[in-house]
C-alpha cells in the first residue's frame, strides 16, 4: 500500500476486550434521541449493502489495488461483528478469499492485521497456524533499535523497515492484530510489547495528545484514540505497577498501577470531544476516528469522556448520516469509499453497544477504589470469552449517576483498602439499584480489616430491616456450584438475602489482586481459584443472561403512592408460613407496568398483606400466593377462601417462587384441601388467556436457563369454576422474575415474559 504519508491510514479495528482506566466520569450528559431499534435498523442496512457489493471471488474492491485484501478483511471483520456467522455464505467466501494468501504474499501491516482478526474473530481453531504465521511476520516487522529509521517499537507499512520510519496508524493495527491472536492463544514475544509500549509513551505530547507520527505537531482525535487503545493493550500483557506474585502471595498488594499516560490521553480526549468531526483533521478520517472512540472507550472502561455520553452520540450521528435508501455511510476525501465508510460505521454500532456486565464502583476516600485497575476488566474477558459474547465494564460514580444508570449493568463491584466513603446519595442509589434487580459484589482489597469493617457498616445502613443481614454463605448455596464445582467455604464468601436471592456477595480475603494478575499468571494456583470464584459469582449473579446493550433503556419503577380511584384495580398478598413476602416488589413491579401504556390500567401499585380470614378480603377480585418453602392454612382458613372463590367470586393466582419443590407440593395439597372436587388442570394453549382476548400473545414466552431456556407458552394450571378460571397456578417461577431476579437456579420466566404473563392474569380476572 504506497500511499502517501498522513493518507494511508484507512483502517482501525479492534478485537481484545479493555481493561481499566480512571476515568473522571461527570454528570450523565443528554441522551440522545437515537433509539435501540434505529441502530438495529442501521446495521442491518449497512450489512445488506456490504453484502451486495460482494465479487463472485468473495473479495470487495480494495481502495488501492496493491493491498489485495485490506478491504475484504476490514469488511469481513464488519459483517462478523455486526452478528454475520462464519458459515454465513457471504462470510464464508470472503474467509476462503483470504486464506489463500499468506503474510509473504501480502507484506503489509494493515493488510495482515486485519486478516490476523478476521482469523480471530471467525474460526481460530482451524485459522490457529495461519494466525501464528501472521504473529511471526509482525513481530520480525517491528522497527528494532538497531535499524536505520527512527522510532524503535513502532511498524511502517510493510517488512521493509528500512524503506521508511513507523507511523502511528500502522502501529496501532498491528497491536490490534497482536492482541486478537493472543486472546485465541497465539503467543506474542514479551518484547514486542514492551518496546511498543515504551514508543507509545515516548511519542505522546506533554498535552496528553498523539499526532500521525512522533515528530508531527499535529495532533488529532483519530491517533489520540490509537494511542489510549495500544496502552491499553500493552499495559495488559505487560504493565503491573509494583504488585508481583509470589507462589499464592502478592507483594506490595494493591500497588497494582494507574497508568498516568493513559489517563492524560483521556482527558485530552474529554476537552477534545466531538463526533461530527475528526479534530484536529476536520473530516477527514472522521469514520475512521469514530471506530477508533469506540475502541478507546470499551477498552478503558469508560462510558464518557468528560461528560460526553461516546457512545450515545456517536450513534446518533452515525444513524443520522446513513443513506436510507442504499444503507451505506459516505464519508469526505479518503472516506469517499462507500465500502470501507461503512464498515467502519458498522464496527462502531456494533461493537460500541455491547452490553456491561459490571459497574466499578469510584468512591471514596481518594482513589481507593483502584488499587488494582485491570481486576474487574480481566474477570469480565473470562466471562466474555466463556459466554462467547463480547462484554464490557465500566466505571460509574454512584453518588452521581443515576439508578437507570447504575441498571446498565447487572451487577456493580465494590473495593477498596479504607473505610468506603459514599455520600448519602450514593447509598439511597444503591439500595434503589439492588431493590430495582441490581446485584452488589465487592471484596476486601488486600484482604484489608478497615474496608472489612468498613464495609459491614455500611451494609448495615443500606438493609437495616432484621431479615437482611450479612452472614456467611451456606454449604449449599448455589454460588458454589454455578459454573465451576467448588469447595464450600473455599473462599470466606458472604451474602446478604433480600426477596428472591442473594443481592450481596462480599469477600474479606482478596479476590481482586488475583484477578489483576490474570494476564501476568494466568496458570498460578491462586489466581485461578479466585477466577473462578469470580466466574461463580458473576454466573450465579445473572443466570448466564445476556445483559441488554447500551441503548435499551432501563426502567426504574417508582413505587410512590398515588391518589387512588374508587374503582381502581387492588390486589391482596396472602400470608402463610411458606416465605411469603419473598419477593415484595413483585406486586408494585407489576401494577406500575399495567399502569403504563398500552394498558394504561387504573391500579393501586402497592399489594395488600391479609390473611386468609381478613373480612376486606371482598374487596380483593385478585389474591396472589407466592412463596419458596411449605405452608398451610386451617380449616377457618380454607374455607374463608372456599367462599371467596365461589362462582362469581375473586380468582386466586399463585407461583412457586424459582420454581421451588417445596412450595409446589403444598400447593398442590392446599388446592386438593380447598376444592376437593375441582382438580388442577393444565390450561390448554389455545384458552383465551394466552391470546390478545386478553391481553398479551404468549406463544413466545421465554424461559430462563434453569427453566430449559427457550421460548413457548408458559405452563400453568388451574381450576374451573362455572367456566371461569378460579385458580390460576404456575409451578414456574414468575414473581421473582417481576424483581428482575435472575439467578442461575431460579426456574421460571424472564421479566419481559414474566410481566406478560402476570398483566394476563391480572387483566383476566377483572373480566366478567
Amino acid at each position: 500500500m504506497n500511499l502517501p504519508p498522513k493518507t494511508r491510514s484507512w483502517i482501525v479495528i479492534g478485537l481484545v476486550a479493555g481493561p481499566l482506566l480512571v476515568p473522571l466520569m461527570g454528570l450523565s450528559s443528554l441522551w440522545a434521541a437515537v433509539t435501540r431499534d434505529e441502530v438495529e435498523r442501521a446495521i442491518r442496512d449497512g450489512v445488506r449493502y456490504l453484502k451486495q457489493e460482494q465479487r463472485g471471488d468473495g473479495s470487495w474492491p480494495d481502495v488501492h489495488g496493491d493491498a489485495r485484501t485490506g478491504t475484504t478483511s476490514l469488511v469481513t471483520l464488519a459483517l462478523l461483528t455486526a452478528g454475520e456467522k462464519p458459515e454465513s455464505p457471504t462470510v464464508r467466501k470472503a474467509i476462503d478469499y483470504l486464506r489463500t494468501f499468506g503474510p509473504d504474499q501480502l507484506s503489509s501491516t494493515y493488510a495482515i492485521a486485519l486478516q490476523t482478526m478476521v482469523y480471530a474473530a471467525a474460526e481460530p481453531d482451524r485459522d490457529m497456524l495461519r494466525i501464528a504465521a501472521d504473529v511471526s511476520w509482525l513481530e520480525s516487522a517491528q522497527i528494532k533499535a538497531g535499524d536505520r529509521v527512527p522510532w524503535p517499537g513502532s511498524w511502517t507499512y510493510s517488512s521493509s523497515k528500512r524503506s521508511q520510519p513507523g507511523d502511528n496508524s500502522n502501529s496501532q493495527y498491528a497491536l490490534l492484530g497482536l492482541g486478537a491472536a493472543s486472546e485465541v492463544g497465539v503467543p506474542v514475544k514479551p518484547e514486542v510489547w514492551a518496546l511498543a509500549r515504551a514508543y507509545w509513551e515516548g511519542c505522546q505530547k506533554v498535552d496528553g495528545s498523539w499526532a500521525y507520527t512522533p515528530d508531527s505537531t499535529a495532533a488529532t482525535a483519530s491517533m489520540t484514540c490509537a494511542g489510549i487503545s495500544s496502552l491499553v493493550i500493552t499495559g495488559l500483557k505487560r504493565f503491573q505497577g509494583l504488585e508481583s506474585l509470589h507462589g499464592e502471595l502478592i507483594n506490595n498488594c494493591g500497588k497494582g498501577g494507574a497508568n498516568p499516560s493513559l489517563q492524560r490521553g483521556i482527558d485530552w480526549l474529554a476537552n477534545h470531544f466531538q463526533v461530527g468531526q475528526n479534530y484536529g483533521n476536520g473530516q477527514q478520517w472522521k469514520l475512521y476516528y469514530l471506530y477508533g472512540l469506540e475502541r478507546a472507550g470499551r477498552l478503558g472502561g469508560l462510558r464518557f469522556f468528560g461528560q460526553h455520553d461516546w457512545y450515545r452520540l456517536g450513534a446518533e450521528e452515525l444513524v443520522h448520516e446513513q443513506n436510507k435508501l442504499s444503507g451505506f455511510w459516505q464519508g469526505a476525501l479518503f472516506e469517499a469509499d462507500r465500502t470501507v465508510a461503512t464498515s467502519f460505521a458498522l464496527l462502531f454500532l456494533a461493537k460500541g453497544r455491547a452490553p456491561v456486565l459490571v459497574n466499578k464502583l469510584r468512591h471514596g476516600p481518594r482513589g481507593d477504589w483502584n488499587h488494582d485497575p485491570d481486576d474487574v476488566r480481566n474477570l469480565v474477558a473470562v466471562v466474555s470469552r466463556d459466554w462467547k459474547n463480547l462484554l464490557t465494564w465500566q466505571v460509574v460514580d454512584p453518588a452521581v449517576a443515576s439508578v437507570a444508570d447504575l441498571l446498565q449493568a447487572p451487577i456493580v463491584f465494590l473495593n477498596g483498602h479504607r473505610v468506603p466513603a459514599l455520600t448519602a446519595p450514593a447509598k439511597q442509589n444503591l439500595r434503589d439499584y439492588v431493590e430495582q434487580g441490581g446485584f452488589l459484589l465487592a471484596d476486601a482489597c488486600c484482604s484489608s480489616p478497615d474496608f472489612d469493617s468498613g464495609f459491614k457498616q455500611l451494609m448495615q445502613e443500606l438493609f437495616p430491616d432484621q431479615g437482611f443481614k450479612l452472614r456467611p454463605l451456606a454449604d449449599d448455596h448455589p454460588v458454589w456450584r454455578a459454573k465451576h464445582l467448588l469447595t464450600p467455604g473455599a473462599y470466606p464468601l458472604w451474602g446478604i438475602e433480600h426477596g428472591c436471592r442473594t443481592v450481596v456477595i462480599y469477600s474479606p480475603k482478596d479476590l481482586s489482586c488475583y484477578w489483576n494478575q490474570a494476564e501476568h499468571s494466568p496458570t498460578n494456583t491462586a489466581v485461578i481459584l479466585a477466577t473462578r470464584v469470580g466466574q461463580n459469582i458473576v454466573d450465579y449473579a445473572t443466570g448466564r443472561e445476556l445483559p441488554a446493550d447500551k441503548l435499551v433503556v432501563r426502567e426504574v419503577h417508582d413505587f410512590k403512592v398515588a391518589p387512588v380511584q374508587r374503582n381502581a384495580l387492588r390486589i391482596a398478598k396472602l400470608q402463610h408460613a411458606g416465605q411469603w413476602n419473598v419477593a415484595p416488589l413483585a406486586v408494585p413491579n407489576l401494577m406500575e407496568a399495567l399502569r403504563k401504556p398500552p394498558l394504561s390500567f387504573d391500579v393501586v401499585i402497592n399489594h395488600k398483606e391479609l390473611s386468609p380470614r381478613d373480612p376486606s378480603l371482598i374487596y380483593y377480585p385478585l389474591i396472589y400466593l407466592h412463596g419458596r418453602a411449605a405452608f398451610s392454612f386451617t380449616k377457618e382458613d380454607l374455607d374463608a377462601l372456599r367462599r371467596h372463590l365461589e362462582p362469581g367470586g375473586g380468582t386466586l393466582f399463585g407461583d412457586a417462587a424459582c420454581g421451588s419443590p417445596p412450595f409446589d407440593a403444598a400447593f398442590r395439597r392446599f388446592v386438593t384441601e380447598l376444592l376437593p372436587n375441582n382438580p388442577l388442570v393444565s390450561i390448554p394453549r389455545d384458552d383465551e388467556l394466552y391470546s390478545t382476548k386478553v391481553g398479551f400473545d404468549l406463544a413466545d414466552s421465554q424461559y430462563t436457563k434453569a427453566g430449559g431456556g427457550g421460548k413457548d407458552f408458559p405452563q400453568l394450571e388451574g381450576v374451573k369454576i362455572n367456566g371461569h378460571w378460579a385458580i390460576i397456578y404456575s409451578k414456574y417461577d414468575i414473581g421473582c422474575a417481576l424483581e428482575r431476579h435472575s439467578g442461575l437456579d431460579c426456574k421460571g420466566y424472564t421479566y419481559e415474559s414474566a410481566l406478560k404473563i402476570a398483566a394476563n392474569i391480572v387483566i383476566y380476572s377483572t373480566l366478567p
